[in-house]
């Protein structure tokens, strides 16, 4: 007992002085991640953190009509001497016409105020307006950033609106700065409202620690009179009242603040090409409202106010839904979207890395040339990979697979090569070998337990896996170039997960996906089929499977799976399995039963989540029963629990788990752990504190993770001490890498494992960076006086086929995508590019990380280092158009771009045509013209259409208009067909009512 006593004092004061420390060094705290832990690995690999064991205008609340409503300059505020311009003289002209004005009016007291419209396509381009340019800050075409640390922090703001003494209720002017997103710094989260689900897919940019929301798509959830204008970066609007003016523009930010805070220091605002980025804080000051962050569940919760009432927001969804989808209408063929294919013959994507190494071990010295190469390209309209290196390290090391994804077909997906097999309950996990699989039906998860996370990069990399931003596993790739996570935590509710890459010169980059498991896992009715076969990469074992699920309902599915496998002794075994899952709102039950002539084996396991809790727990039995998930038969029993949830008052994210394991001889082996991850400023923080007994022995592990940046240093350091019985160091590694100079890098790596010989040992890298590859040299030193050097040049190259010419760059194409897009002048309205037609040249397009680009002589724009994980949305920069009178067929471009294939992208742009024409109607035997009557050109072949009025003199006309095919409307009588050829203007007949 007093040896357990002197543990946790330790502990105690171990963690005081972390905290201390770093509180010192970065006094602002933030964030946190999830569950992180640390499993020792081999010299070649850093140690794991893993733990196995309509308008939306609202009826106000009484205000008091007197409060002022002039602009009030902080005193510190520097712009205090300026002339402010007030918000409704920069408000964008907007065409009443093409918006429901009796929509709006009707509740807003019938005001004839024209009041702007309200977008609900989330990231999606808006309807064109006319404001008076505003200016913005000279990066607002944006700059990477350095920093992608996923901080963490809650967020919870409360205010009361109204007039009193504890709201600061007046107009304030809030100086901002607004820049570019960099990409890699979304986040997907959740939004809910009260306790209704808004929103699965709310994007979030995050940066040092602060979190900013985009302002439009909040306005269109919650109903609120605001709209951006992405093309000036500008926003304006109202809340509660219309006197609560919100002006942005200029730089300066002017909005009625509706709690507590009167602050009005400057900020930052980000921005890309659908929506404007606002810090939470900011959000809270400007609408009054209650918003926590619960970073477990990536979800951003708002508290039910007066100011936003549930119940009308439920009353006028149907009618707003009505209003958005009938504007949306307007902007719909805005987009073209891609889809991703394969190619017969693709374009080339090569990693190369060769190298000198020279070394003395034990007082024998020898030199050596080692590489890899990796290859990437579509090859008979499938994906393919190859990688092979050599080194006296590991030998030769080949690597290689087929792939093929399919959308409309009844089978989803096969692989053949190198492959991670599916999980398989009390059978076996998911390994690696060499073999093949196929998927088909109704997909599926064999396993809604854990996913497999798998993917390629350059070998030597460094991969961490966070799973809500808590740190879940980190490796570092092999010569294989593979990088493979198995059992990552699969939860009930959205599950957003980021891959964080760091490269041997310095390089770091990030990857974004989501994962939604609810209780629609499977259409009820539906069959799901999958298939394998491979041989284990390990022990050369093979396993054959075949495996049926059937949807009984929605939410209960059944499943058959009969498996092929050999043991140790390489005796066949059979192995038929019976499996049962069901799903609820918030919890999932998975039953399992395997059968063989020796023995069987069931399971139960179960999840689900309470309101702060996120919980799992599973029973697996095992009687007489021996497969690759039991080698032996040795184990009888093993039964685990994990909890896991966040304290909101610190933004620090826990877990609780356990687990129970009895062998065959009557041996326990019990092991208890608990985590706790957060951020102070720019330093993600992990610790794991784990005690396990076998066999009377009892042992108390410590393992910490720190990761971020200290100052120009990124650092990342894993530490495994053990406390009990005896106080020792098990592991500690550490890298630290700072930027010299734009062309050089420094990194410092340093080792001690006292388990081998050796025990410390140190590396120093040094990089340069050129345009077209990288120099690396890099000395390892270790405490018996061995040592290793290396000399080592890296280039990616990709061969686009086509037109026999080659790229090279230092930044990988294996992992990446690409796209050309193809500008045109469509004069036939074909959409394709025909022998007469002439290229455009000088376009941009926002969206990638060159919107400087423009197309080339021949109408080209090579687009690449696109990421593969989510889709993208390429703009058109219509300022770069030659003429005014030029149009795009789609002005946004949607496409999901994979290596080894550069995708075309054929981009018309025609003339816009015109039509003109003369409406007059009868009255009492006079003819006069049909003054304010409503005019609609609506195409046949999509639902884009035109609106206009009949002017004084009975003229009406439509201007900038598509080509194509369309039918002429007056009131809701069908006059005539129209047919427009680029550059057409037609004069029509005269009209006469």
């Amino acid at each position: 007992m007093d040896q357990l006593l002197h543990v946790l004092q330790f502990i105690r004061w171990l963690t005081l002085a972390a905290i201390l420390a770093t509180t010192l060094a970065y006094p602002t705290p933030s964030n946190v991640g999830e569950k992180a832990s640390i499993e020792k690995r081999s010299l070649a690999s850093l140690p794991l953190a893993n733990s196995q064991i309509e308008d939306v205008a609202f009826i106000p609340p009484k205000v008091d009509k007197e409060a002022p409503s002039e602009v009030t300059v902080n005193k510190q505020n520097p712009l205090k001497e300026l002339n402010l311009v007030s918000a409704s003289s920069v408000i964008p002209r907007v065409n009443v016409n093409r918006l429901d004005k009796a929509f709006y009016t009707e509740e807003h007291n019938k005001t004839s105020e024209p009041m702007i419209s309200v977008s609900t396509a989330s990231r999606s381009p808006k309807l064109k307006l006319t404001p008076i340019p505003a200016t913005v800050e000279s990066n607002d075409i944006g700059v990477a950033q350095t920093n992608t640390a996923m901080i963490v922090q809650p967020i919870k703001v409360a205010a009361e609106v109204g007039v009193d003494d504890k709201v600061c209720n007046r107009n304030i002017a809030r100086p901002y700065r607004i820049q570019g997103v960099n990409e890699e710094l979304f986040l997907i989260n959740q939004l809910s409202y009260a306790d209704m689900l808004l929103s699965d897919e709310m994007f979030v940019y995050h940066q040092e620690g602060e979190y900013y929301l985009p302002l439009e798509f909040l306005s269109e959830l919650l109903l609120l009179p605001i709209q951006v204008d992405i093309d000036n970066k500008s926003a304006q609007g109202w809340f509660i009242e219309q006197k609560r003016k919100i002006n942005i523009s200029q730089l300066l930010m002017q909005y009625w603040v509706n709690n507590s805070d009167c602050g009005s220091d400057s900020i930052k605002l980000f921005h890309d090409d659908w929506d404007i980025y606002i810090d939470v804080k900011v959000l809270v000051q400007m609408f009054g409202l209650n918003i926590v962050f619960d970073s477990a569940r990536q979800r951003f919760s708002i508290a039910k106010s007066d100011n936003i009432p549930l119940s009308q927001l439920l009353e006028r969804q149907k009618r707003f839904e009505k209003f958005t989808k009938n504007k949306a209408l307007i902007g719909s063929e805005e987009f073209k979207e891609i889809n991703s294919e394969y190619a017969h013959v693709g374009d080339l994507a090569i990693s190369a890395d060769l190298g000198v190494r020279s070394q003395s071990l034990i007082g024998q010295s020898d030199t050596a040339i080692d590489g890899y190469i990796q290859a990437k390209m579509d090859l008979l309209s499938h994906d393919s990979y190859f990688s092979y290196s050599s080194s006296t390290e590991y030998g030769e090391t080949i690597t290689g697979y087929l792939n093929k994804e399919l959308s409309e077909s009844w089978v989803n997906g096969y692989r053949i090569g190198s492959i991670s097999s599916h999980s398989l309950a009390l059978v076996s996990d998911a390994n690696t070998g060499v073999g093949a699989y196929f998927n088909a039906g109704a997909q599926f998860t064999n396993d809604i337990r854990h996913i497999v996370v798998e993917g390629e990069t350059e070998p030597g990399w460094d991969v961490e896996l966070y799973r809500n931003n808590g740190l879940i596993d980190v490796q570092r790739v092999q010569a294989d170039g593979v990088y493979r996570f198995f059992k990552v935590p699969y939860y009930i509710g959205l599950n957003q997960y980021q891959l964080r890459f760091y490269g041997p010169n310095g390089e770091l980059k990030t990857e974004s996906f989501s994962k939604l498991l609810d209780n629609s896992v499977m259409e009820q009715g539906s069959i799901g089929v999958s298939a394998g076969a491979m041989k284990r990469e390990q022990d050369d074992l093979k396993q054959y499977y075949t495996d049926f699920k059937w949807a009984m309902l929605d939410n209960l599915t059944a499943g058959i799976s009969l498996i092929q496998q050999q043991d140790s002794d390489k005796q066949w075994q059979f192995l038929p399995t019976l499996s049962v899952n069901i799903v609820g709102e918030s919890e999932l039950l998975q039953l399992n039963y395997v059968h063989t002539d020796g023995g069987h084996a069931a399971s139960v396991a179960v999840q689900g989540r309470l309101k702060e809790v996120d919980w799992q727990a599973e029973w697996q039995n095992y009687n007489r029963f021996s497969s690759w998930d039991n080698v032996d038969g040795r184990v009888a029993q093993d039964a685990n629990v994990q909890l896991s949830g966040f304290f909101k008052s610190s933004g620090v994210n826990w877990g609780l788990g356990g687990d129970w394991l009895v062998y065959q001889s009557g041996v326990e082996n019990t092991q208890v752990n608990f985590n706790l991850s957060g951020q102070l400023s720019l330093i993600n923080l992990s610790n794991e504190l784990r005690w396990s007994s076998l066999i009377e022995t009892q042992k108390w592990v410590d393992r910490i993770a720190v990761s971020g940046r200290l100052g120009d240093w990124s650092m990342r350091s894993y530490v495994e001490l053990e406390l009990a019985p005896a106080l020792e160091f098990k592991q500690w590694v550490t890298n630290i890498n700072s930027a010299i100079s734009d062309a050089a890098n420094y990194q410092l790596e340093l080792r001690y494992q006292p388990s081998t010989e050796g025990d410390f040992s140190t590396r120093n890298s040094l990089s340069y960076l050129f345009d077209f590859g990288t120099l690396r040299l890099a000395v390892d030193n270790y405490a018996t006086g061995d040592w290793l050097a290396q000399l080592r040049w890296n280039s990616s190259l990709l061969w686009e086929t086509t037109d026999n010419r080659w790229l090279i760059d230092r930044n990988s194409f294996i992992n990446t995508g690409s796209v050309k897009i193809i500008a045109f002048q469509d004069d036939n309205a074909n959409g394709l590019f025909d022998a007469n037609e002439a290229p455009l040249s000088g376009l941009q397009f926002s969206g990638h990380n060159s919107p400087n680009s423009m197309t080339d002589n021949n109408g080209e724009l090579l687009i690449t280092q696109l990421q593969t994980s989510r889709g993208h949305k390429l703009a058109l920069n219509e300022r770069s158009l030659p003429d005014p009178f030029l149009v795009p067929v789609a002005s946004i471009i949607k496409v999901n771009a994979h290596p080894g294939f550069i995708q075309p992208i054929a981009f018309p742009v025609m003339f816009t045509a015109e039509v003109e024409g003369y409406i007059y109607q009868v009255s009492d035997e006079n003819q006069q013209a049909a003054k304010g009557v409503k005019v609609w050109l609506k195409s046949t072949v999509s639902e884009k259409e035109y609106f206009s009025r009949v002017e004084y003199d009975g003229v009406f006309i439509f201007e900038q208009i598509v080509p194509g095919e369309y039918e002429l409307w007056v009131k809701d009588r069908l006059i005539q067909s129209v047919s427009l050829k680029p550059g057409d203007f037609q004069q029509l007949e005269e009209i006469v009512f």
